[in-house]
């Protein structure tokens, strides 16, 4: 998997990680588009707010056989970032295996279409993270050490999604 030296524990390795990979398994289709994926997790809107600082409300609905129920994304900046791998890891090997990022998953390719315009959005988001990590709500719950070091894997990402 390209993206596994830094797939695991800061980039996904959260519940929000477990939360993201959810919804592209329940995707009806696996040839998808970034800008699909933005739009259905509520980041389009909240990149066009410029508020990925402060969180915002992002998520998806879950059907089951119990009904549909809405699973929230709680710390939307890691999500960014882990979805930032996960399309550089796409873009890079031309789909991204459900199970490499989660073992407990099945095997699932996932085709995910992103446009130069939509990975730019990306990478500035991650760009602008790197500069100032300790500005985000992430980092009253992240170590400032960690924080730091997730800045530079942000940014390391950031530079491959050209």
């Amino acid at each position: 998997m390209y993206i596994s030296k830094w797939w695991g524990e800061l980039i996904g390795g959260s519940d929000d990680s477990l939360a993201l990979i959810d919804y592209l398994e329940q995707l009806e289709s696996t040839n998808v588009t970034l800008n699909q994926i933005l739009e259905n997790l509520g980041f389009d809107v909240l990149l066009s707010k410029g508020d990925l600082e402060n969180g915002g409300s992002i998520g998806f609905d879950i059907k089951n056989a119990n009904g549909t129920f809405r699973a929230e994304i709680d710390v939307a900046c890691s999500a960014l970032i882990d979805l930032s791998a996960i399309v550089l890891e796409s873009y890079k090997s031309g789909y991204v295996d459900l199970h490499d990022l989660d073992e407990a998953r099945q095997p699932c390719k996932l085709y995910i279409d992103s446009s130069q315009e939509k990975r730019n959005l990306l990478r500035d988001e991650l760009y602008k993270f790197s500069r100032n990590p300790l500005a985000y709500e992430l980092a009253e719950l992240v170590p400032a050490d960690d924080m730091r070091e997730l800045a530079e894997k942000a940014k390391m990402i950031a530079d491959e999604l050209v």
